[in-house]
Parts: structure tokens; C-alpha cells; sequence
């Protein structure tokens, strides 16, 4: 017996084994039911989501002589599945479209059904039909004899006559649900007794885009390559596909401005086939997940990221810079038609998008994993340093040279910056008092005993996570909410870092003394969480200082005299009550005359 393909073993010979389409099987039942049955029909949608096998449904229903209708075990029925039934007629408009076919089928349509109650003409690709064929066939369509039913399935409307669809009770076909797809292939997995993992029959659904005959299609092709076990990562390999993963990082590497490396990627994934087009739409949907969750925090709206991808995205990349990604990928996507070779408007897309921000210094973002366990979750036995033999190797993994950074302009307008009215952003009413002194006379002193124990507690694994974070801090320039806490720590650089602690290393003296005074602590600890996404006590150290401390650790630690690790303690800082807020003449008068329980502070 010849091979049949999956979408024909399958295809469904009852209303209820069809998947989606609800709205019209619901119609269509209740008018065999109750035997109001029109006498044309037209069946409108994309292709694979069910016209044709509506149709055959319907001309078993109208047919039946077994109940429910269609029952699919009376002769009829069988007939019409097996495609031998003499009263139900297909006819590809394609190859039969002319006016003398038309002629043809008007002569046969008077003569009465020879086995069935009904006869049925299913044309599809009824849009290919001349506007001449389509004319001839007018008079028949508006008084056909009660016994011929007219059922035209097309994917064009838009070019059938208005005059032929006014005639008709049309019934518009929608794309399926990934949901229905993927319900429906585990219903014939299950059946051909495969086995395949929920995530490559999701992966196979989305490529469908909505069709149920193009999904068991893609389904068979990747049973064929790997009917033993299908994993997502067939699935990749079949048709060039970039795990989602890889798409995102590929987006990192175009935010932290290395055209180079973006290249380089985007020419691995057109060796290993990758569809540009594809690809293209891939990073909107991403792009668009972005937008969503950052102005909603609603992860159960979004459309291809979940929690864990969101953790490796979302705090790089602000909402305007993302719809400014989208606008030129999608300016790339309008052109890709014009040419045989897409990919060289995508490699312009990228060009834009590394270039997009100028006169700024380039961000070196390193692609890391989200680790298994977040930062603010090591245990505490995780953060001593382990002894190590070779002690000029390990103060490297420690702690890292200060990197001499420019100067930005506090001026520049960054578009790549969102407002974060929605997002969890500390509000402070009077008692936390929101202006940051920007500079400070007299030199704050540190202890250097807080800052030793925050280096042999340090751990490079948080020191890297926090300094491939550290440049998204100059994007809240532009945000009003906390463009002074940016300000005052976009010069700054990450140097040391254990669980909980952060030494930051400045040029110049007036900026440590700055981020070091106790009334700026509570505003910049605020907004270093919402930037790294966890907790730390940081101190502040000017370079040359910083140099002389870090050569003072390594000489320590080689005569094996460090100190033992202690709770992180900031002597210049837990001097202080940081809940007293010095108040004006005016606000003074305002207690004393209304009582503190009465009075309230808030800044405009």
C-alpha cells in the first residue's frame, strides 16, 4: 500500500476531530441539525487551517443517513472519505478555470443526485477563476436547483466578483492556536507511538504559523530525522534555526555596540542556513516582549519569553531602545521582498543598530548565562576565597585593575531610555528626603578595615555579573526620577564585589566623597538595586587609593595575614541616621503650629 502523508492518514472525518474553527463547525452543525442548509458557501482563510476538509465534512453531513451527521460508518460517508462518492464533486479552479469548463458544470448541475440527498460541487482555489467563468457561473449561483450545494474554498477573496460572494454565506477561517496545533499532533504522536518533547512540538506549531496541514508536514519531516526521541534542538537543526538563547545574546551584542561580533555571528548563522526572514521576525517578537513586560511586569501576556529568558534580557535594554530596534528591523522586513538575497538589508539593519547611538564610548557586554542560582542567593560559605598556591594568578580572579573611563556629557539626550513610572522604583515622601548632595567639602574617611573585608570576601563571578550591568547606568541620565543617582555613578567603576558588597573606583576625590556622604547613601543603594537587580553596601575609593589598597591585599595575602571574613560593616555610613531629615524654618513653624501627627512633607 502506497505511503500516505501524515495531514491525509489524518485528516479529520468528523466535526469534532477538527481542531479550532469553532465558531464556524458550530454553525454549520446547527444548520444540518435543524436543515436550513444555503445553497453556496464560501470558505475564506489562510492556507492549511481547514476549508477543504470542512467542505468534505459538510457534504458527508448534508448526505448522512446515520446520526450524529456526519456519522462516518454510513455508505455515504465512507464514499466521500474515500473520494468515490458520484454526488460530491472536487474541482481545482486552478486548471478548470476557464468559461467552457463553467458551461460543463452548468449542464451537469441539472440532473438529480444518483446515491445522495444532496450533490456537492467543492471548487477550490476558487479566486483563480476568469472574471468570464465567474459571470457564466452568476445565473446558476443565485437560482441553483434545490438539490446542488456550491461550496468555494479560497485563500484570496479579495479577488473572487463581489457579486459571487453576495451570494454566498461566507465563513472566515482564522489561523490556529499554537495550543490546537499542539493538542492536535500529540493526538497522532500518541497514535503513531512517537515520542517527542513538549517544547519541539511548540517550536514546530509557531513555524507553522497557524496551519494544521503545514504543522504535520514539518512534523513528519522531523520524525523522519529523528523518530526515536524529537527534541527542539532537531528541530533547530533541520531548518536553521536560532535557539532563543543565541537570539538574545545576538541582540546583547548589538546593544553593547560590537559591530564586529555582530557580524561575525549573523555570518555563523547563515553557514548553518539560517532563514534571514525568519530570523528577522524572531528578534521583533523578542524586541516586543521587552516593551510589554517592561511597562506591565505581566509575564503571562508575553509571546516568546518566559521567566529565565526575561532575566537575560530585560535589564539591558530599555523600552524606546527596543522600539527603535523593531522600527528598523521592520523597515529591513518591508524591503526583503524587492531582493533574492535578504540578508544584506539585515546586515544593514545591524549596521544601524550599532551605530544607532554616537559620540559614546563602546560597551564591552560579555554573553554570560543567567547562573543556576541568582546572586543574592549564594550562601554565605560561597564568598571566602579559597586558598590558592599561585598568589600573583589569584588576586587576578579578585580583583580588577580600574579601567580609565571618559567623562560623559550629562547633556546627551539617550533615547535608549524609558520612563520607569510603572516600574518598582522606591518612592520617597519627605522623610527620605530625595535631593543628592553632589559634592562635599571636607574628605569623608572610610575605614580600611571595610574595605579589606569586602576583598577577601570577593568573589569574580559577582564582580563580573555587576560590571556587564554597570553600563546601563549612564542610560538613566535621561530618566528624571534618577538621572542625579546616575550622574554621580556613571563615572564610576566596579572593581571588587563579594555577596553584599561593592568597592566602586573614581578619578577624582570630590566624586568619592560624593557617593561616600552618608545623605546620598539611601537614593544611591536604591537605585544600584534596581539597576544590578540585588542589594549591595558599596564604598567608593579614589584610583590611586585603590591601587595602593589592592597592592597592600596581595602583599597580605602572601604573607597569609589577611583578616577573617565579618559581616560587611560601613563605619562612614553607620554613624548615622539615615532617617533624619534637617528640616527648613518653614517646615519647623509647620510642626510646631499643626503637630507632627498632622503634618506631612512631600516633594513635588
Amino acid at each position: 500500500m502506497a505511503y500516505k502523508t501524515l495531514y491525509r492518514v489524518y485528516r479529520p472525518q468528523k466535526f469534532e476531530d477538527v481542531a479550532g474553527q469553532e465558531h464556524i463547525i458550530t454553525t454549520l452543525k446547527h444548520a444540518v441539525d435543524e436543515n436550513k442548509i444555503a445553497h453556496a458557501y464560501l470558505f475564506c482563510g489562510p492556507r492549511g487551517t481547514g476549508k477543504t476538509t470542512i467542505a468534505k465534512l459538510l457534504a458527508k453531513a448534508v448526505n448522512c443517513t446515520g446520526s450524529p451527521k456526519p456519522c462516518d460508518q454510513c455508505e455515504n460517508c465512507q464514499q466521500i472519505t474515500l473520494g468515490t462518492h458520484p454526488d460530491v464533486i472536487e474541482i481545482d479552479a486552478a486548471s478548470n478555470n476557464g468559461v467552457d469548463e463553467v458551461r460543463n458544470l452548468i449542464e451537469k448541475v441539472k440532473y438529480a443526485p444518483t446515491q445522495g440527498k444532496y450533490k456537492v460541487y467543492i471548487i477550490d482555489e476558487f479566486h483563480m477563476m476568469s472574471p468570464g467563468a465567474s459571470n457564466a457561473l452568476l445565473k446558476t449561483l443565485e437560482e441553483p436547483p434545490t438539490h446542488v450545494i456550491f461550496i468555494f474554498a479560497t485563500t484570496e477573496p479579495h479577488k473572487i466578483l463581489p457579486t459571487i460572494i453576495s451570494r454566498c454565506q461566507r465563513f472566515d477561517f482564522t489561523k490556529l492556536s499554537i495550543q490546537d496545533i499542539v493538542h492536535r499532533m500529540k493526538d497522532i504522536i500518541n497514535e503513531e507511538h512517537y515520542e517527542c518533547d513538549d517544547e519541539a512540538l511548540e517550536l514546530i506549531a509557531k513555524l507553522a504559523d497557524g496551519g494544521m496541514r503545514d504543522a504535520l508536514s514539518i512534523l513528519e519531516q522531523c520524525l523522519a530525522y529523528n523518530d526515536q526521541h524529537l527534541t527542539v534542538k532537531d528541530v533547530n537543526q533541520i531548518y536553521g534555526i536560532v535557539s532563543l538563547e543565541n537570539k538574545i545574546d545576538f541582540i546583547k551584542t548589538i546593544l553593547s555596540k560590537d559591530m564586529k561580533k555582530a557580524l561575525s555571528l549573523l555570518d555563523d548563522m547563515k553557514m548553518n542556513g539560517t532563514d534571514i526572514k525568519r530570523l528577522t521576525l524572531d528578534l521583533v517578537d523578542i524586541l516586543k516582549d521587552v516593551v510589554i513586560y517592561r511597562n506591565t511586569h505581566d509575564e503571562s501576556i508575553l509571546f516568546v519569553l518566559s521567566k529565565y529568558y526575561l532575566d537575560l534580557i530585560v535589564p539591558y535594554m530599555g523600552c524606546e531602545e527596543a522600539l527603535d530596534f523593531i522600527d528598523i528591523l521592520m523597515d529591513a522586513s518591508e524591503k526583503y521582498a524587492k531582493v533574492i538575497n535578504p540578508s544584506v538589508y539585515f546586515e544593514l539593519a545591524i549596521l544601524k543598530m550599532c551605530n544607532q547611538i554616537k559620540d559614546e564610548k563602546v560597551i564591552h557586554m560579555e554573553t554570560v548565562k543567567v547562573p543556576e542560582q541568582p546572586i543574592q542567593q549564594l550562601k554565605q560559605s560561597d564568598v571566602i576565597i579559597e586558598d590558592h598556591h599561585d598568589v600573583e594568578e589569584d588576586h587576578h580572579d579578585v580583583i580588577e585593575e580600574p579601567v580609565q573611563e571618559e567623562i560623559i556629557d550629562e547633556s546627551i539626550d539617550d533615547s535608549s531610555l524609558e520612563s520607569h513610572e510603572n516600574d518598582d522604583i522606591p518612592t520617597f515622601e519627605f522623610e527620605q528626603k530625595q535631593d543628592i548632595e553632589p559634592t562635599v567639602d571636607d574628605e569623608i574617611q572610610v575605614d580600611e578595615a571595610d574595605i579589606m573585608n569586602i576583598l577577601v570576601q570577593a568573589k569574580r563571578t559577582i564582580l563580573e555579573s555587576i560590571q556587564e550591568r554597570w553600563p546601563i547606568i549612564k542610560r538613566y541620565l535621561a530618566n528624571l526620577n534618577m538621572a542625579k543617582s546616575a550622574s554621580m555613578l556613571c563615572d564610576g567603576t566596579a572593581v571588587a564585589a563579594c555577596e553584599g558588597g561593592l568597592i566602586i573606583s573614581f578619578e577624582y576625590q570630590p566624586s568619592v566623597n560624593a557617593v561616600n556622604y552618608y545623605k546620598n547613601y539611601k537614593q544611591l543603594s536604591a537605585f544600584l538595586s534596581e539597576v544590578l537587580g540585588s542589594e549591595y553596601r558599596f564604598i567608593a575609593i579614589q584610583q590611586d587609593e585603590w591601587l595602593k589598597m589592592r597592592s597592600h591585599f596581595i602583599e597580605l595575602k602572601r604573607k597569609g595575614q589577611l583578616p577573617q571574613p565579618h559581616e560587611l560593616t560601613l563605619k562612614h555610613i553607620d554613624s548615622h541616621d539615615l532617617d533624619h531629615v534637617d528640616m527648613t524654618e518653614a517646615q519647623e513653624f509647620a510642626i510646631q503650629l499643626f503637630g507632627e501627627d498632622i503634618v506631612e512633607f512631600k516633594e513635588d
